[in-house]
This record gives C-alpha cells, sequence and structure tokens, in this order.
C-alpha cells in the first residue's frame, strides 16, 4: 500500500517583497501590498465571491469583507468550527465558533474584536496589535508607527538634528498607548505618547512646538542609551553625575517642553526636570543643545544673563565634544 501524499502548504511570503507573513493579515507590514487568502489547498471548497478569500460553505457570512453569502449550503445555525477553520471563540451575539483572526462573525455578520496581546503595540488608526517593526498595519493597512499624524514635528526634528551636526543613530519614533519614553533594552525605539496626538479631549492636545520638545527630549535618552560606554568616561560623570543610580521619577512631573529658554531656578541645571535624575539632566541638556541647533556662543551667553554655575558650561561642552569627535570618527 503506497503512502498517503500530502499536500505541502505553501509559504507564507508577500508575493511582492518575500517577506514572511501570518495568516490572514489583510496587508504586508512590510511593502503594504494587500493581500488575498484564497483557497489553494482545496481545505473548503469555497471562497467568498466578493472579496475572493477562503470561506467555508457554511458560513452565512464572509468573515473577513462581512458580506451576505447565504445560499442552499449555509447552515442554518451557529456551528463551532467547520471544515478547514478552528475554533478560538464563540460570537457574543449568537454563540457561532470563530477562527482568529475573523473580522466578522460568519454566522451572523457581527463585527469582531479581538485582544492582541501578542503584538507590542496598537495601530493608532485602527487600535488591532501590530509590531514596533511594522511600517504598515496588516489590518487597516495606514502607518503602523503613527509617524504620518506627526509629519510637521518629526520634519522639524530631522531639521534641528542635521543643522546641530549631529548624525542619525537610526532612531525609530513611534506613537504608543501610555506613557512617553525609551527602554534602555530597545535604545532606538522612541515612544511618544499617542494621547497628545489622537486624544479626543482638547486638554490632552499640545502644540506642535511642545511635540517637538518633547520628541527631542527623548531622543536625548535614545542617544544617551545607544552610546552608553560614553557614560563610563571621567570627564561624563564629572558633568552629569552617576546616570545607573535608581530610577526614581514621577511620570506625571510637568514639563514645559515648549520652552526653549534657560530656566532662571537651579543654578547646575538647564531646567527644573532636569534636577530630578541624571538621565534625565543629559535629556534635558541634549534638547536645548538641539534645540539652540548648537550654538554654544549664544547659550554660554545666556548662562551668564542668568547666572548659571560652570557645571552648566561642562555639560554642553561635553556633549558637543562628543558630538564633534562622532563626525570625526565617521
Amino acid at each position: 500500500m503506497s503512502p498517503k501524499r500530502t499536500v505541502p502548504r505553501p509559504e507564507l511570503r508577500c508575493p511582492s517583497c518575500r517577506f514572511e507573513l501570518e495568516r490572514f493579515w489583510y496587508y504586508c507590514p512590510n511593502c503594504s501590498r494587500a493581500l488575498q487568502w484564497r483557497d489553494e489547498l482545496k481545505e473548503t471548497g469555497a471562497e467568498c465571491r466578493y472579496c475572493r478569500w477562503m470561506v467555508s460553505d457554511r458560513h452565512r457570512f464572509c468573515p473577513w469583507c462581512g458580506r451576505n453569502i447565504t445560499d442552499a449550503a449555509s447552515s442554518p445555525e451557529p456551528l463551532r468550527a467547520p471544515k478547514g477553520f478552528r475554533f478560538e471563540r464563540r460570537c457574543k451575539r449568537c454563540g457561532g465558533g470563530m477562527h482568529y483572526p475573523m473580522q466578522h462573525c460568519p454566522w451572523c455578520g457581527r463585527a469582531q474584536q479581538w485582544r492582541y496581546e501578542r503584538f507590542q503595540n496598537e495601530c493608532p488608526h485602527c487600535n488591532r496589535g501590530v509590531d514596533d517593526w511594522m511600517d504598515t498595519c496588516p489590518w487597516c493597512g495606514e502607518d503602523a508607527t503613527g509617524r504620518d499624524l506627526i509629519p510637521r514635528a518629526l520634519r522639524r526634528v530631522r531639521q534641528l538634528l542635521i543643522v546641530s551636526r549631529i548624525t542619525d543613530w537610526g532612531y525609530r519614533v513611534i506613537l504608543r498607548p501610555g506613557v512617553s519614553g525609551v527602554d534602555p533594552d530597545t535604545p532606538k525605539v522612541v515612544e511618544v505618547d499617542r494621547r497628545y496626538v489622537t486624544g479626543k479631549r482638547r486638554r490632552d492636545e499640545i502644540s506642535w512646538n511642545t511635540l517637538t520638545g518633547l520628541i527631542l527630549h527623548e531622543l536625548g535618552h535614545s542617544f544617551l542609551y545607544h552610546h552608553w560606554s560614553w557614560t563610563r568616561t571621567g570627564r561624563f560623570r564629572r558633568a552629569f553625575g552617576e546616570v545607573r543610580k535608581a530610577y526614581r521619577v514621577s511620570d506625571e512631573h510637568w514639563v514645559d517642553f515648549e520652552r526653549r529658554r534657560i530656566a532662571t531656578t537651579l543654578t547646575d541645571y538647564v531646567s527644573r526636570y532636569a534636577g530630578t535624575h541624571p538621565q534625565e539632566d543629559f535629556a534635558e541638556t541634549f534638547r536645548f543643545y538641539v534645540g539652540r541647533r548648537g550654538r554654544l556662543r549664544e547659550l554660554f551667553s545666556e548662562f551668564g544673563r542668568k547666572r548659571k554655575g560652570v557645571i552648566v558650561f561642562e555639560k554642553f561642552l561635553v556633549l558637543h565634544d562628543f558630538v564633534r569627535s562622532l563626525r570625526g570618527w565617521r
């Protein structure tokens, strides 16, 4: 008796860029190509007549486009798992079984929402799961990072970095629900609280200048983490202190990121928030340095008028010399 032949499952890759995909994604997260999942292996023997995606003969609605596809073979009662599909959970309206990630119930047509727990982030456009490396949302096809919502601020930041002669170190700005910040384990990923951009309440909205200052501050953290070995040098420690000490800074501490002038309070810091931790001290120094286009003569003149301590001059000199050394290495 000859062994039973099995048809190999086709490799799940984008037809355009050959990027590895997960089944039933709507768009390629790498090249933004719209995808179509047809019944190539004849698992169900049926496809939606509208979107041409794989469906079951027993379905009454297409679980992918939500159209009514009821015919004589459709089940009058909701089923748990028809052939070709797995049971993941039940519809809250009709109790029918659904396979992840069906966007509509195949029995009653109700739009569905899933918990995208295995993803790192949420798309700012459709609130479905995305990963930090994705450029395109695999569900709605929009910008998964949310950078298309803040082009003005990002353009301003890039211009300031170029004028300050700071080479791009590969940072990646993304909008994320929660607080703004940078994880030391992923120093190139700069997270910005999307509430400031997509918030429906007026008090959650901030100006473009404030958003630019916020991004520059978080880029200061990213720059520091990316060049962490620099923090071990004696000159850096004398200027900023020990950046490895325990971080105990309240996230609710108010910071005026729109302010471009050096604060008069705290003789040894550029702002009150800079005095909360050495890492915040560097991030604020970086923000003022880039925001003022690296013009030390202009900055030092302001330090003199506001009677800042010698240590503030040294902080900007340390940063300025390090930036110059990076350009020299390149």
